[in-house]
């Protein structure tokens, strides 16, 4: 009988320590803020572009124009171009936001990739593609956009007054280095269809930003603020 009770008193501590424990686990996980990849890109989209746009209050001088920044019709920012092992390019996937027709706003952000980009730092870093005309915004906000020697440039610190203005000029920043403009020639823009749906949960056609904006999902609306942010001082 006294062994029969040791064991059942042996039986429920054992319960109670499974008990406690398992609980102890859950409440230290069940607050974990495991980040989508929707989120994951327009963190970094919104952190590396307040960098730039610190470093060009800082440095205007070593910094993107802002002549180029006012007259801007679309802004893409990609903060991370990754190698692709299978293929031997780079890609990488960030946000796109539009001037609104006569207005200081901006569209909702879409997602976009780019993609076949030759060469790149491999120590890793991102880009900055500004939509300088109504050619090319047109163009963008199709579904996919090829660039070459006649539609895309590197761009100029601290100067755009080059005669020969693109409908595409792109800057590099490498990771812990300053910008250096960068021709995108031989590589592709896409639309990424898929990442917008997950972020809106629901299809948004490019084209039709300006006559159908819709709600701006939180997880975007730094990348708009920021936009707006670096444009406040245009005229």
């Amino acid at each position: 009988m006294k062994n029969r009770l040791k064991l059942l008193s042996i039986t429920i501590a054992l319960s109670i320590l499974c008990t406690t424990f398992g609980n102890k686990t859950f409440s230290q996980t069940e607050g974990f803020n495991v980040k989508t990849p929707i989120q994951k890109i327009s963190d970094s989209t919104s952190d590396f572009l307040k960098d730039i746009i610190e470093e060009s209050k800082k440095h205007p001088k070593k910094s993107i124009p802002q002549d180029l920044v006012c007259s801007a019709e679309c802004f893409l920012v990609i903060p991370a171009v990754e190698v692709v092992n299978s293929r031997g390019d780079f890609t990488g996937t960030g946000l796109l936001g539009c001037r609104m027709p006569n207005s200081d706003k901006f569209t909702e952000p879409l997602f976009y990739k780019i993609n076949n980009l030759d060469t790149f730092n491999e120590g890793g870093g991102g880009l900055v593609i500004f939509v300088t005309d109504t050619q090319g915004m047109k163009a963008v906000l199709g579904n996919e956009v090829h660039l070459d020697a006649d539609n895309t440039g590197a761009g100029q610190i601290g100067d755009s007054s080059g005669k020969d203005m693109k409908s595409f000029i792109t800057y590099a920043k490498y990771k812990d280095e300053g910008l250096v403009g960068f021709d995108l020639s031989g590589s592709v823009l896409n639309y990424s269809s898929k990442d917008t749906f997950n972020a809106y949960q629901g299809t948004v056609v490019p084209i039709e930003i300006f006559i159908s904006p819709q709600d701006v999902p939180p997880v975007l609306r730094d990348f708009g603020s920021l936009l707006v942010e670096w444009t406040k001082s245009c005229k």
